[in-house]
């Protein structure tokens, strides 16, 4: 397949499932095409490419990182070669600053209208998608200018920092070619209609009170509905990912599932407290506190699954959310649930006159991490330490946790705005 007239790249990476076989490009003749006509050394991008393959590889069993990554160094190593005419070792500060400035404003025959995948299968080979392009216009409108916004630029330097340490610890490149970057050169251009506080996707307190009040309303009176209050309560409280509450491989061989074990009661200065281990995105494991409110739905989940104990008990194997089979639920049926219960609050919303609220709520039926962002965004305007905050959300430090989540000064700022007088 051969790209449209005008774009001159073509896609690099497969999905994170057909990652690995990739490590041969038999399969991929457009791709080994391609790969030989770039106007650098053909060698040297090769070796780029199987460089960056096996960076990618290290995230296959996360999809969402997997997917966040390989779009921006797809996307990069076409800039590099195509535009910038240099290979991966050739990275300097230069070499980003363009790169970013070319982010801004990429030529039009880089973007798409909609998103597509990058290969596509035929004949038992995968050929390169002859529609997809390094960046996509989501906008449905047919006039509507590409835009990039801070955030998507913060991803790409997110992104390209992890792989450049990657390559710099496997001598591929001597420095870091970011340290050097003006943070200037990595903003966005400034935008007179753009709103200045960021956008926080979480529940106002009144959402969440009320979706809180319907699906305890709902348990109370028909106990399939326990499972549903569970599992808000607890991604809400413990600042869970859907995908931390489902087994998630480990390794080829392995799969990890959420037991009742993770709970585990210690003892600090005399007092007792609860925590839960998560395994989380990258194989990392941190530690969440639990509130003492929380244990009150722990104890009541337990009671409705006929678990002989009120608490967890060191070791306990049995799956924090067992199917009708015995074994653990996973992510999917975990989203289909947080689903159910904002379709039914928003349902109680419209039979008490809420029409507003009823249709915001169905608007983000889908979006689980609200419930993420909600108990953190919570906890933090409530007056908790942010660095706390941020390690118990896996973040790798509190200023990523500040620019993402509310704080209590913005709440402030604004509380008090509303109320002066004119």
């Amino acid at each position: 397949m051969n790209a449209r007239p005008g774009f001159p790249g073509f896609p690099l990476f497969d999905t994170a499932d057909l990652i690995h076989e990739q490590a041969e490009l038999a399969l991929y003749p457009d791709l080994r095409a391609a790969l030989d006509a770039v106007p650098i050394n053909p060698d040297k991008a090769r070796q780029d490419f199987y460089t960056a393959r096996r960076f990618l590889e290290k995230y296959s069993d996360v999809s969402g990182t997997y997917n966040r990554f390989r779009s921006e160094i797809q996307r990069f190593l076409n800039y590099t070669w195509l535009i910038a005419r240099r290979h991966l070792a050739q990275a300097d500060s230069d070499l980003i600053t363009g790169y970013f400035a070319f982010l801004k404003t990429p030529p039009a025959p880089w973007i798409s209208r909609g998103i597509y995948p990058a290969f596509v299968s035929q004949a038992d080979l995968r050929r390169s998608n002859p529609d997809w392009r390094p960046m996509a216009l989501r906008s449905k409108a047919v006039q509507a200018p590409y835009s990039v916004t801070q955030a998507s630029l913060n991803a790409s330097r997110t992104a390209l920092q992890t792989f450049f340490k990657y390559l710099v610890a496997h001598d591929y490149l001597p420095k870091n070619p970011m340290i050097d970057v003006r943070k200037r050169d990595r903003n966005a251009k400034p935008s007179l209609n753009q709103d200045r506080d960021a956008e926080v996707r979480r529940l106002t307190d009144w959402q969440w009170s009320f979706l809180l009040e319907t699906l305890t309303e709902l348990a109370d009176s028909n106990p399939k509905f326990e499972r549903n209050l569970f599992v808000i309560v607890t991604m809400k409280s413990l600042f869970l990912r859907a995908s931390e509450l489902a087994p998630r491989p480990v390794d080829r061989n392995q799969v990890r599932t959420p037991c009742f074990g993770d709970f585990r009661r210690t003892i600090v200065d005399g007092e007792p407290y609860w925590v839960y281990s998560v395994f989380g995105k990258g194989d990392k494991t941190r530690q969440v506190t639990l509130p003492d409110a929380y244990l009150d739905y722990l104890k009541r989940w337990r009671g409705h699954l006929g678990l002989p104990s009120p608490l967890p008990v060191p070791g306990e194997s049995t799956p924090i959310l067992p199917s009708a089979k015995g074994d653990a639920i996973g992510k999917r049926q975990v989203q289909r649930i947080y689903e159910q219960a904002m379709v039914a609050t928003a349902d109680r919303m419209e039979r008490e006159g809420f029409m507003d609220e009823a249709r915001q709520m169905l608007a983000i039926r889908s979006e689980t991490h609200y419930l993420r962002h909600t108990g953190a965004s919570q906890a933090i305007e409530a007056g908790a330490d942010i660095r706390h905050i941020s390690e118990e959300l896996g973040h790798a430090n509190a200023t990523f946790t500040e620019s993402v989540y509310v704080n209590s000064e913005q709440a402030r700022r604004r509380t008090e705005g509303r109320r002066r007088r004119v």
